[in-house]
């Protein structure tokens, strides 16, 4: 009886030592599974905040402004526009044959490219806005010629890249979205965007 007794205390240590073990692996897992929690609600944000960059981006050339942005002036001018004639869009490029960009209104720069850099190397270069949920979105609009327009098409494909900063974590995201507007809704800035102008939409790899 004495011998037996004598065991109680270390099998109360050891299983004292277990459960803490125990305890430390759940910790840590609901640890692990809170911050992959955080993650994809931040990634979540990122991306719909991104998709309303496309829609302000879009609202943006769509709008009958007369602010320089969305006039092309006089010949003697030096800024960016959006142009709604060829040969606007011919006086535009050779205002940007300076720079690539002009704040957000860019000329053609190549082919298709899924990397998220070369933007971050043209921050100075972009439209900016604030999200709803305080998030920062840059964007920038690439205007090419369209080859053949199709009857009830604008004459031109606007490249949209967008890319979305967290106010609080830094962490951003970028998208990539073709766009070609229909003219007999060019006046109808109060609808929603329409999917059916967007040839494409991808996520930029950083």
């Amino acid at each position: 009886m004495k011998s037996q007794q004598g065991l109680a205390l270390p099998m109360v240590t050891v299983l004292s030592c277990l459960c803490s073990v125990l305890l430390l692996a759940e910790w840590q897992g609901l640890a692990l599974a809170q911050g992959l929690g955080h993650s994809a609600r931040l990634r979540w944000e990122l991306r719909q905040d991104a998709l309303d960059a496309v829609r302000v981006a879009v609202e943006d050339i769509r709008s009958h402004s007369n602010d320089a942005r969305h006039q092309m002036g006089a010949a003697s001018d030096s800024h960016a526009f959006f142009p709604h004639t060829w040969p606007q869009w011919q006086t535009l490029q050779s205002r940007l044959q300076c720079c690539e960009c002009q704040q957000g209104v860019c000329r053609p720069l190549g082919l298709d490219n899924p990397s998220l850099s070369p933007w971050l190397l043209r921050l100075a270069q972009a439209q900016t806005a604030t999200a709803p949920s305080g998030n920062l979105q840059r964007y920038w609009v690439e205007i090419f010629q369209a080859a053949t327009p199709a009857a009830n098409q604008a004459p031109f494909l606007y490249r949209i890249t967008v890319v979305v900063q967290s106010a609080t974590s830094g962490a951003q995201l970028g998208i990539q979205a073709v766009w070609q507007p229909n003219p007999a809704k060019a006046d109808s800035l109060a609808s929603p965007l329409p999917s059916t102008g967007l040839l494409r939409l991808l996520a930029l790899s950083p």
